[in-house]
Protein backbone atom coordinates (compact mmCIF):
# COMPACT_ATOMS: atom_id res chain seq x y z
CA UNK A 1 0.00 0.00 0.00
CA UNK A 2 1.28 3.54 -1.10
CA UNK A 3 1.76 6.38 1.42
CA UNK A 4 -0.86 8.33 0.17
CA UNK A 5 -3.36 5.31 0.53
CA UNK A 6 -2.49 5.16 3.75
CA UNK A 7 -2.69 8.65 4.79
CA UNK A 8 -6.31 8.57 3.31
CA UNK A 9 -7.24 5.59 5.42
CA UNK A 10 -5.86 7.38 8.54
CA UNK A 11 -8.32 10.20 7.95
CA UNK A 12 -11.19 9.64 9.62
CA UNK A 13 -14.77 11.30 10.81
CA UNK A 14 -15.27 13.03 13.95
CA UNK A 15 -18.37 11.66 15.70
CA UNK A 16 -19.07 14.73 17.23
CA UNK A 17 -18.87 17.57 13.99
CA UNK A 18 -19.23 14.72 11.37
CA UNK A 19 -16.24 16.40 9.81
CA UNK A 20 -13.00 14.87 7.87
CA UNK A 21 -10.29 14.71 10.71
CA UNK A 22 -6.61 14.35 9.20
CA UNK A 23 -6.57 13.16 13.46
CA UNK A 24 -8.37 11.89 16.34
CA UNK A 25 -7.42 13.90 18.93
CA UNK A 26 -9.79 11.56 21.72
CA UNK A 27 -11.72 8.43 21.71
CA UNK A 28 -13.86 7.87 24.87
CA UNK A 29 -16.88 5.29 24.91
CA UNK A 30 -16.31 4.42 20.80
CA UNK A 31 -16.84 7.82 20.02
CA UNK A 32 -14.18 9.72 17.83
CA UNK A 33 -13.68 13.52 18.81
CA UNK A 34 -11.63 16.13 16.57
CA UNK A 35 -9.37 18.55 18.25
CA UNK A 36 -11.49 21.03 17.78
CA UNK A 37 -14.32 19.03 19.78
CA UNK A 38 -12.57 17.72 21.91
CA UNK A 39 -11.31 21.00 23.35
CA UNK A 40 -14.95 22.05 23.50
CA UNK A 41 -16.28 19.03 24.90
CA UNK A 42 -13.57 18.35 27.20
CA UNK A 43 -13.32 20.59 30.08
CA UNK A 44 -10.55 20.69 33.01
CA UNK A 45 -11.83 19.37 36.34
CA UNK A 46 -11.57 17.86 39.24
CA UNK A 47 -11.93 13.32 39.33
CA UNK A 48 -14.43 12.21 41.28
CA UNK A 49 -12.93 8.83 41.71
CA UNK A 50 -9.11 10.21 42.78
CA UNK A 51 -9.56 13.67 42.98
CA UNK A 52 -6.68 15.02 40.26
CA UNK A 53 -7.70 17.08 37.88
CA UNK A 54 -8.26 16.09 34.30
CA UNK A 55 -10.02 16.98 31.08
CA UNK A 56 -12.96 15.32 31.36
CA UNK A 57 -16.38 15.71 29.40
CA UNK A 58 -18.55 18.22 30.39
CA UNK A 59 -21.89 16.06 29.87
CA UNK A 60 -20.97 13.63 31.88
CA UNK A 61 -20.52 14.34 35.72
CA UNK A 62 -19.78 10.85 36.77
CA UNK A 63 -16.57 10.16 34.09
CA UNK A 64 -13.74 9.63 35.33
CA UNK A 65 -10.00 10.36 34.42
CA UNK A 66 -8.24 7.73 31.99
CA UNK A 67 -6.36 6.30 34.95
CA UNK A 68 -9.07 5.67 37.13
CA UNK A 69 -10.75 3.80 33.85
CA UNK A 70 -7.95 1.54 33.83
CA UNK A 71 -8.50 0.28 37.51
CA UNK A 72 -11.91 -0.55 36.45
CA UNK A 73 -12.72 -4.65 35.82
CA UNK A 74 -12.68 -5.40 32.16
CA UNK A 75 -16.41 -5.06 31.19
CA UNK A 76 -16.68 -8.44 29.18
CA UNK A 77 -14.32 -10.54 31.35
CA UNK A 78 -13.98 -8.90 34.37
CA UNK A 79 -10.19 -9.05 34.72
CA UNK A 80 -8.95 -6.74 36.41
CA UNK A 81 -5.22 -6.38 35.95
CA UNK A 82 -5.06 -5.90 32.37
CA UNK A 83 -3.72 -3.31 29.63
CA UNK A 84 -6.88 -1.55 28.35
CA UNK A 85 -6.84 -2.41 24.63
CA UNK A 86 -10.31 -0.28 23.86
CA UNK A 87 -12.38 2.10 25.41
CA UNK A 88 -16.22 1.38 24.72
CA UNK A 89 -19.53 2.83 25.38
CA UNK A 90 -19.93 0.25 28.25
CA UNK A 91 -16.36 0.65 29.82
CA UNK A 92 -12.94 -0.40 29.31
CA UNK A 93 -11.89 -4.16 28.20
CA UNK A 94 -8.90 -5.64 27.58
CA UNK A 95 -6.51 -6.53 25.01
CA UNK A 96 -7.90 -10.01 24.35
CA UNK A 97 -11.76 -9.19 24.56
CA UNK A 98 -11.58 -6.01 22.67
CA UNK A 99 -12.02 -7.51 19.02
CA UNK A 100 -15.44 -8.58 20.29
CA UNK A 101 -16.04 -5.14 20.31
CA UNK A 102 -15.05 -4.23 16.75
CA UNK A 103 -17.71 -3.53 14.17
CA UNK A 104 -17.46 -6.36 11.48
CA UNK A 105 -15.59 -5.78 7.98
CA UNK A 106 -14.83 -7.24 5.07
CA UNK A 107 -12.39 -9.71 4.40
CA UNK A 108 -9.79 -8.37 1.95
CA UNK A 109 -9.67 -11.71 -0.04
CA UNK A 110 -12.73 -13.43 0.67
CA UNK A 111 -14.92 -10.37 1.10
CA UNK A 112 -16.88 -12.17 4.41
CA UNK A 113 -17.65 -9.93 7.40
CA UNK A 114 -15.08 -10.61 10.55
CA UNK A 115 -14.03 -8.94 13.68
CA UNK A 116 -10.75 -10.45 13.36
CA UNK A 117 -8.98 -9.18 10.55
CA UNK A 118 -5.25 -8.45 10.56
CA UNK A 119 -2.19 -8.26 7.60
CA UNK A 120 -0.41 -11.69 7.06
CA UNK A 121 3.04 -10.52 5.93
CA UNK A 122 4.43 -13.81 5.60
CA UNK A 123 1.99 -14.71 3.33
CA UNK A 124 2.62 -11.04 1.16
CA UNK A 125 -0.62 -10.06 1.95
CA UNK A 126 -0.90 -6.01 2.03
CA UNK A 127 -4.54 -6.38 3.13
CA UNK A 128 -6.61 -6.98 6.30
CA UNK A 129 -7.61 -10.37 6.00
CA UNK A 130 -10.09 -12.96 8.44
CA UNK A 131 -8.53 -15.98 10.11
CA UNK A 132 -9.32 -18.63 7.73
CA UNK A 133 -7.56 -16.38 5.10
CA UNK A 134 -4.72 -15.92 7.09
CA UNK A 135 -4.01 -19.57 8.14
CA UNK A 136 -3.87 -20.66 4.28
CA UNK A 137 -0.28 -22.49 5.11
CA UNK A 138 -1.85 -23.73 8.59
CA UNK A 139 -2.84 -27.38 8.40
CA UNK A 140 -2.31 -30.66 11.34
CA UNK A 141 1.31 -31.57 11.91
CA UNK A 142 1.81 -35.34 10.71
CA UNK A 143 3.56 -36.20 13.77
CA UNK A 144 1.44 -34.83 16.53
CA UNK A 145 -1.86 -33.59 14.81
CA UNK A 146 -1.75 -29.67 16.26
CA UNK A 147 -3.31 -27.95 13.58
CA UNK A 148 -0.19 -25.12 13.41
CA UNK A 149 1.95 -23.60 10.71
CA UNK A 150 3.83 -26.03 9.02
CA UNK A 151 7.24 -27.22 7.67
CA UNK A 152 8.70 -29.20 5.14
CA UNK A 153 10.95 -31.76 6.78
CA UNK A 154 14.01 -33.27 4.94
CA UNK A 155 11.82 -36.44 4.20
CA UNK A 156 9.07 -34.31 2.76
CA UNK A 157 6.53 -34.79 6.06
CA UNK A 158 5.14 -31.47 7.21
CA UNK A 159 5.94 -30.54 10.67
CA UNK A 160 4.97 -27.83 13.23
CA UNK A 161 8.29 -26.52 14.45
CA UNK A 162 8.48 -28.56 17.59
CA UNK A 163 8.59 -31.86 15.74
CA UNK A 164 10.64 -30.51 13.23
CA UNK A 165 13.27 -29.01 15.86
CA UNK A 166 13.01 -31.53 18.66
CA UNK A 167 11.28 -34.56 17.39
CA UNK A 168 10.51 -36.88 20.03
CA UNK A 169 10.86 -35.69 23.71
CA UNK A 170 9.99 -37.27 27.46
CA UNK A 171 6.88 -36.55 28.67
CA UNK A 172 6.73 -34.62 31.65
CA UNK A 173 4.49 -36.57 33.41
CA UNK A 174 5.05 -40.36 32.95
CA UNK A 175 8.36 -40.50 30.90
CA UNK A 176 7.02 -42.02 27.80
CA UNK A 177 8.27 -40.95 24.93
CA UNK A 178 5.77 -38.70 22.25
CA UNK A 179 6.13 -35.88 19.55
CA UNK A 180 7.33 -32.80 21.18
CA UNK A 181 4.14 -30.49 19.65
CA UNK A 182 2.43 -32.34 22.34
CA UNK A 183 3.48 -29.76 25.07
CA UNK A 184 3.20 -30.75 28.34
CA UNK A 185 2.00 -34.09 28.20
CA UNK A 186 1.17 -37.04 25.78
CA UNK A 187 -1.97 -38.05 24.79
CA UNK A 188 -2.63 -41.09 27.24
CA UNK A 189 -1.41 -38.24 30.31
CA UNK A 190 -3.74 -36.03 28.57
CA UNK A 191 -7.04 -38.27 28.38
CA UNK A 192 -6.59 -39.79 31.98
CA UNK A 193 -6.14 -36.10 33.42
CA UNK A 194 -9.72 -34.97 31.36
CA UNK A 195 -11.31 -38.02 32.65
CA UNK A 196 -10.80 -37.56 36.30
CA UNK A 197 -11.80 -33.34 35.50
CA UNK A 198 -14.92 -34.56 33.85
CA UNK A 199 -15.84 -37.61 36.92
CA UNK A 200 -14.70 -34.80 39.80
CA UNK A 201 -17.18 -32.39 37.53
CA UNK A 202 -19.57 -34.91 37.55
CA UNK A 203 -19.65 -35.56 41.08
CA UNK A 204 -20.41 -32.21 42.24
CA UNK A 205 -24.00 -33.09 40.97
CA UNK A 206 -24.84 -35.49 43.70
CA UNK A 207 -26.34 -34.42 46.91
CA UNK A 208 -24.74 -37.64 48.98
CA UNK A 209 -21.10 -38.50 49.19
CA UNK A 210 -22.04 -42.07 49.12
CA UNK A 211 -23.43 -41.95 45.11
CA UNK A 212 -20.39 -39.86 44.29
CA UNK A 213 -17.96 -42.13 45.54
CA UNK A 214 -20.52 -45.01 43.83
CA UNK A 215 -19.98 -42.60 40.75
CA UNK A 216 -16.20 -41.53 40.61
CA UNK A 217 -15.45 -45.65 41.44
CA UNK A 218 -17.56 -46.30 38.32
CA UNK A 219 -15.68 -43.73 36.21
CA UNK A 220 -11.78 -45.25 37.41
CA UNK A 221 -13.24 -48.74 36.39
CA UNK A 222 -14.89 -47.40 33.49
CA UNK A 223 -11.40 -46.10 32.11
CA UNK A 224 -9.53 -49.39 32.53
CA UNK A 225 -12.31 -51.16 31.09
CA UNK A 226 -12.98 -49.38 27.69
CA UNK A 227 -9.76 -46.72 28.07
CA UNK A 228 -9.31 -43.16 29.01
CA UNK A 229 -10.09 -41.53 25.80
CA UNK A 230 -13.45 -43.12 25.05
CA UNK A 231 -14.36 -43.16 28.95
CA UNK A 232 -13.92 -39.07 29.27
CA UNK A 233 -15.69 -38.91 26.13
CA UNK A 234 -18.65 -41.40 27.18
CA UNK A 235 -18.51 -40.68 31.22
CA UNK A 236 -21.15 -37.42 31.13
CA UNK A 237 -23.99 -40.04 29.78
CA UNK A 238 -24.46 -42.56 32.62
CA UNK A 239 -24.65 -39.24 34.93
CA UNK A 240 -28.35 -38.92 34.52
CA UNK A 241 -28.66 -42.80 35.51
CA UNK A 242 -27.53 -42.65 39.02
CA UNK A 243 -28.37 -39.05 40.03
CA UNK A 244 -32.18 -41.17 39.19
CA UNK A 245 -30.83 -43.61 41.42
CA UNK A 246 -29.76 -41.45 43.87
CA UNK A 247 -33.36 -39.26 43.77
CA UNK A 248 -35.16 -42.87 43.95
CA UNK A 249 -33.30 -44.83 46.35
CA UNK A 250 -30.74 -42.42 48.18
CA UNK A 251 -28.11 -45.39 47.28
CA UNK A 252 -27.60 -48.47 44.96
CA UNK A 253 -30.86 -50.94 45.27
CA UNK A 254 -31.33 -53.88 44.73
CA UNK A 255 -31.93 -55.42 40.84
CA UNK A 256 -35.44 -56.13 40.98
CA UNK A 257 -35.88 -52.96 41.94
CA UNK A 258 -33.95 -51.17 39.23
CA UNK A 259 -35.86 -53.90 36.56
CA UNK A 260 -39.47 -52.46 37.84
CA UNK A 261 -38.29 -48.66 37.64
CA UNK A 262 -36.14 -48.31 34.79
CA UNK A 263 -37.71 -51.79 32.53
CA UNK A 264 -35.61 -53.73 30.61
CA UNK A 265 -34.77 -52.01 28.19
CA UNK A 266 -34.12 -48.87 30.08
CA UNK A 267 -31.10 -50.76 31.58
CA UNK A 268 -29.94 -52.20 28.36
CA UNK A 269 -29.01 -48.82 27.60
CA UNK A 270 -27.09 -48.48 30.49
CA UNK A 271 -25.11 -52.05 30.10
CA UNK A 272 -21.54 -51.09 31.41
CA UNK A 273 -23.09 -49.67 34.63
CA UNK A 274 -25.30 -52.58 35.60
CA UNK A 275 -21.76 -54.37 34.76
CA UNK A 276 -20.00 -52.80 36.85
CA UNK A 277 -22.75 -53.03 39.96
CA UNK A 278 -22.58 -56.51 39.66
CA UNK A 279 -18.98 -56.96 39.55
CA UNK A 280 -18.88 -55.00 42.42
CA UNK A 281 -21.60 -56.68 44.28
CA UNK A 282 -23.96 -53.78 44.52
CA UNK A 283 -26.38 -56.01 42.46
CA UNK A 284 -27.21 -59.54 41.60
CA UNK A 285 -28.37 -60.11 38.60
CA UNK A 286 -31.99 -62.03 38.15
CA UNK A 287 -32.36 -63.15 34.79
CA UNK A 288 -36.21 -64.72 35.79
CA UNK A 289 -37.28 -61.29 37.16
CA UNK A 290 -35.87 -60.05 33.82
CA UNK A 291 -37.83 -62.07 31.38
CA UNK A 292 -40.75 -62.03 33.60
CA UNK A 293 -40.70 -57.65 33.08
CA UNK A 294 -39.86 -57.77 29.74
CA UNK A 295 -43.26 -60.05 29.01
CA UNK A 296 -45.16 -58.15 31.39
CA UNK A 297 -44.31 -55.32 29.21
CA UNK A 298 -44.69 -56.89 26.16
CA UNK A 299 -48.13 -57.86 27.17
CA UNK A 300 -48.91 -54.30 27.84
CA UNK A 301 -47.91 -53.24 24.30
CA UNK A 302 -50.35 -55.52 23.26
CA UNK A 303 -53.31 -54.49 25.02
CA UNK A 304 -53.01 -50.91 24.45
CA UNK A 305 -53.21 -51.76 20.42
CA UNK A 306 -56.95 -51.46 21.02
CA UNK A 307 -58.91 -48.50 21.03
CA UNK A 308 -59.79 -48.30 24.95
CA UNK A 309 -63.29 -48.65 26.14
CA UNK A 310 -64.31 -50.54 22.45
CA UNK A 311 -65.76 -53.89 22.47
CA UNK A 312 -62.90 -55.70 20.81
CA UNK A 313 -60.76 -54.18 23.74
CA UNK A 314 -63.45 -55.29 26.46
CA UNK A 315 -63.00 -58.80 24.33
CA UNK A 316 -59.34 -58.92 25.29
CA UNK A 317 -59.66 -57.44 28.47
CA UNK A 318 -61.70 -60.46 29.42
CA UNK A 319 -59.42 -62.62 27.83
CA UNK A 320 -56.21 -61.05 29.83
CA UNK A 321 -57.87 -61.91 33.18
CA UNK A 322 -59.06 -65.42 32.85
CA UNK A 323 -55.21 -65.61 31.75
CA UNK A 324 -53.86 -63.67 34.84
CA UNK A 325 -56.02 -66.40 36.93
CA UNK A 326 -54.72 -69.53 35.37
CA UNK A 327 -51.27 -67.59 36.06
CA UNK A 328 -52.33 -67.16 39.71
CA UNK A 329 -53.07 -70.55 40.07
CA UNK A 330 -49.60 -71.93 38.72
CA UNK A 331 -51.72 -73.37 35.41
CA UNK A 332 -49.14 -70.95 32.47
CA UNK A 333 -46.57 -68.52 32.20
CA UNK A 334 -46.17 -65.27 31.25
CA UNK A 335 -44.71 -66.29 28.02
CA UNK A 336 -47.80 -68.22 27.21
CA UNK A 337 -50.14 -65.29 27.92
CA UNK A 338 -47.88 -63.28 25.48
CA UNK A 339 -48.01 -66.04 22.63
CA UNK A 340 -51.82 -66.46 23.48
CA UNK A 341 -53.02 -62.62 23.73
CA UNK A 342 -51.05 -62.43 20.22
CA UNK A 343 -53.41 -64.06 18.12
CA UNK A 344 -56.36 -63.31 19.76
CA UNK A 345 -55.28 -58.85 18.88
CA UNK A 346 -55.01 -60.30 15.05
CA UNK A 347 -58.29 -62.13 15.57
CA UNK A 348 -60.20 -58.73 16.83
CA UNK A 349 -58.47 -56.83 14.63
CA UNK A 350 -60.07 -58.83 11.74
CA UNK A 351 -63.59 -59.11 13.44
CA UNK A 352 -63.56 -54.91 14.13
CA UNK A 353 -62.85 -54.66 10.21
CA UNK A 354 -65.76 -56.80 9.56
CA UNK A 355 -67.62 -55.80 11.62
CA UNK A 356 -68.74 -58.69 13.58
CA UNK A 357 -67.81 -59.17 17.52
CA UNK A 358 -67.31 -60.86 18.76
CA UNK A 359 -65.68 -62.68 16.62
CA UNK A 360 -68.31 -65.97 14.42
CA UNK A 361 -66.80 -68.69 12.70
CA UNK A 362 -66.42 -66.69 9.42
CA UNK A 363 -63.65 -64.50 10.93
CA UNK A 364 -61.43 -67.53 12.32
CA UNK A 365 -61.91 -68.77 9.07
CA UNK A 366 -60.57 -65.78 7.48
CA UNK A 367 -57.70 -65.85 10.20
CA UNK A 368 -56.73 -69.05 9.70
CA UNK A 369 -56.78 -69.25 6.11
CA UNK A 370 -54.22 -66.32 6.19
CA UNK A 371 -52.34 -67.29 9.66
CA UNK A 372 -52.15 -70.94 9.26
CA UNK A 373 -49.22 -71.88 11.49
CA UNK A 374 -51.90 -69.96 14.23
CA UNK A 375 -54.69 -72.77 15.06
CA UNK A 376 -53.13 -73.66 17.93
CA UNK A 377 -52.38 -70.42 19.71
CA UNK A 378 -55.99 -68.79 19.08
CA UNK A 379 -57.54 -72.49 20.22
CA UNK A 380 -57.38 -70.85 23.88
CA UNK A 381 -59.11 -67.35 22.56
CA UNK A 382 -61.67 -70.01 20.71
CA UNK A 383 -62.52 -71.48 23.95
CA UNK A 384 -63.14 -68.24 25.76
CA UNK A 385 -65.20 -66.99 22.62
CA UNK A 386 -67.51 -69.92 23.13
CA UNK A 387 -67.85 -70.06 26.77
CA UNK A 388 -67.90 -66.44 28.07
CA UNK A 389 -69.80 -64.82 24.71
CA UNK A 390 -71.72 -68.36 23.58
CA UNK A 391 -70.31 -67.77 20.46
CA UNK A 392 -71.06 -70.42 17.74
CA UNK A 393 -67.29 -71.51 16.75
CA UNK A 394 -64.97 -74.05 16.31
CA UNK A 395 -61.51 -74.85 15.32
CA UNK A 396 -61.97 -76.84 11.29
CA UNK A 397 -59.95 -79.78 11.80
CA UNK A 398 -56.23 -80.24 11.11
CA UNK A 399 -54.80 -82.28 9.00
CA UNK A 400 -51.85 -83.51 10.26
CA UNK A 401 -48.35 -83.94 8.94
CA UNK A 402 -48.20 -87.24 8.99
CA UNK A 403 -51.18 -87.80 7.69
CA UNK A 404 -50.61 -85.20 5.14
CA UNK A 405 -47.64 -87.35 3.94
CA UNK A 406 -49.39 -90.43 3.78
CA UNK A 407 -51.70 -88.91 1.53
CA UNK A 408 -49.09 -87.29 -0.53
CA UNK A 409 -47.51 -90.31 -1.26
CA UNK A 410 -50.60 -92.18 -2.09
CA UNK A 411 -51.28 -89.46 -4.71
CA UNK A 412 -48.04 -89.97 -5.98
CA UNK A 413 -48.25 -93.76 -6.66
CA UNK A 414 -51.49 -93.33 -8.48
CA UNK A 415 -49.79 -90.78 -10.64
CA UNK A 416 -47.22 -92.98 -11.46
CA UNK A 417 -49.53 -95.90 -12.35
CA UNK A 418 -52.00 -93.38 -14.50
CA UNK A 419 -47.89 -92.09 -16.34
CA UNK A 420 -47.69 -95.60 -17.05
CA UNK A 421 -50.31 -96.35 -18.25
CA UNK A 422 -50.35 -93.61 -20.75
CA UNK A 423 -54.30 -93.84 -21.34
CA UNK A 424 -56.53 -91.91 -23.88
CA UNK A 425 -60.00 -90.75 -23.93
CA UNK A 426 -62.48 -88.98 -21.55
CA UNK A 427 -62.60 -91.32 -18.98
CA UNK A 428 -58.65 -91.17 -18.75
CA UNK A 429 -58.59 -87.32 -18.70
CA UNK A 430 -60.83 -87.32 -15.80
CA UNK A 431 -59.01 -89.54 -14.12
CA UNK A 432 -56.05 -88.09 -14.27
CA UNK A 433 -57.55 -84.92 -12.99
CA UNK A 434 -58.89 -86.18 -10.28
CA UNK A 435 -55.46 -87.42 -8.78
CA UNK A 436 -53.44 -84.38 -10.21
CA UNK A 437 -56.14 -81.56 -8.85
CA UNK A 438 -55.95 -83.25 -5.68
CA UNK A 439 -51.86 -83.63 -5.74
CA UNK A 440 -50.92 -80.41 -6.80
CA UNK A 441 -54.11 -78.44 -5.54
CA UNK A 442 -55.28 -80.61 -2.44
CA UNK A 443 -58.96 -80.09 -4.01
CA UNK A 444 -61.17 -83.40 -3.97
CA UNK A 445 -61.01 -86.08 -5.62
CA UNK A 446 -64.50 -85.74 -7.04
CA UNK A 447 -63.79 -82.55 -8.57
CA UNK A 448 -61.85 -84.13 -11.44
CA UNK A 449 -64.25 -86.13 -12.45
CA UNK A 450 -67.37 -83.85 -12.19
CA UNK A 451 -65.50 -80.87 -14.03
CA UNK A 452 -67.39 -80.43 -17.38
CA UNK A 453 -64.74 -80.43 -20.49
CA UNK A 454 -65.96 -77.14 -21.43
CA UNK A 455 -63.95 -75.85 -18.58
CA UNK A 456 -60.81 -77.71 -19.42
CA UNK A 457 -58.00 -75.50 -21.64
CA UNK A 458 -54.96 -77.09 -23.30
CA UNK A 459 -52.24 -74.66 -23.03
CA UNK A 460 -49.10 -74.50 -25.89
CA UNK A 461 -47.02 -76.65 -24.23
CA UNK A 462 -49.60 -79.36 -24.11
CA UNK A 463 -50.42 -78.69 -20.26
CA UNK A 464 -54.28 -78.16 -18.59
CA UNK A 465 -56.00 -75.14 -17.49
CA UNK A 466 -59.18 -76.54 -15.05
CA UNK A 467 -61.93 -73.75 -14.10
CA UNK A 468 -63.51 -74.64 -10.83
CA UNK A 469 -65.67 -71.99 -9.10
CA UNK A 470 -64.31 -69.34 -10.98
CA UNK A 471 -60.86 -70.35 -9.94
CA UNK A 472 -58.30 -71.26 -12.57
CA UNK A 473 -56.07 -74.32 -11.76
CA UNK A 474 -53.15 -75.96 -13.61
CA UNK A 475 -52.32 -79.19 -14.23
CA UNK A 476 -49.32 -81.17 -16.56
CA UNK A 477 -50.16 -83.58 -18.99
CA UNK A 478 -49.50 -87.16 -18.17
CA UNK A 479 -46.28 -88.10 -19.03
CA UNK A 480 -43.16 -90.12 -18.64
Amino acid sequence: MSEANKREEAVQDCDECGKRAVKIWRINKGHRYCSTCYARIFKRRMCPACGNFARLPRNDPNAVCRLCQSHSPCVRCNKTDYEIGKMTAYGPVCKVCAPYFNKPRPCGLCGKPSIWLSRVHRLGIDVQVCPQCGRQDHAPCETCGRYRLLMEAPDGHRLCKKCLEQGEVPCPKCGEKMPAGYGKRCQKCYWKALLEKRIQMDCASFSSSEMAQHFAAFGKWLGHKIGENKAASTIHHYLAFFIKIEHQWKSIPTYNALLTYFGPLSLRRVLLPMRWMEEQKLVVRDAKAKKEESESRRIAVILGKLPKGSQESIILDGFHKKLLARLNAGETTLSSIRLALTPALALLQIAAKMQCLPPNQKVLDVYLRHRPGQRAAISGFVVFLRDEYQVDIVLPKANTGKAQRQRKKQLEAEMLELMKEAGSGNDFLHRWLSVALAYFHELPKSVGQSVQDDNITTNEDGSLTISWHNQKFWVPIPSL
